[in-house]
């Protein structure tokens, strides 16, 4: 086997047991597959480890990076939330409920946003704010500070 190859594989590998399985660590998909969310909140979506072991090696490659972007700096925002009270969610469920203040009720679908990582940003007040993609701490911060009015 060559040594691109071993590679190939143990990049993988770190990549399925680091960033796929936190993804969705405690959750059954048989049992429910909606996250419901209220208040100030952040959640960060992705693929499940089904859908990531059902992905061709092509897609993989194509995304291991991102994902592992994503989860390092999700992982490094994490005390930036704690400290200011906003709820973190990490999900890998098909649909995310958001409910608002005037009792109104949002659901998304994480197949239709087109990639399969993101961040919605919801305060229960204003429309949630939705990333695709994995975005760096430093914009990461500054976008919850717009938002949630921490500056």
């Amino acid at each position: 086997m060559a040594r691109i190859d071993i590679m190939r594989i143990l990049y993988s590998a770190m990549i399925l047991m680091v960033v796929a399985i936190p993804v969705c660590w405690g959750q059954s998909a048989a049992v429910e597959d909606t996250l419901y969310v209220s208040g100030k909140a952040v959640i960060f979506f992705g693929p499940s480890q089904s859908d990531y072991l059902s992905m061709t090696d092509q897609e993989k490659d194509a995304i291991d990076e991102e994902l592992y972007d994503f989860y390092y700096y999700r992982k490094k925002v994490l005390p930036f939330l704690a400290s200011n009270a906003i709820q973190e969610f990490s999900t890998a469920r098909r649909q995310i409920e958001i409910q608002l203040d005037d009792s109104q009720s949002l659901s998304y679908f994480r197949k239709d946003f087109g990639r399969l990582m993101g961040v919605i940003f919801t305060d229960g007040r204003q429309a949630p704010k939705i990333l695709l993609g994995a975005v760096a701490k430093t914009e990461l911060i500054f976008l919850f500070e717009e938002y949630f009015g921490l500056q």
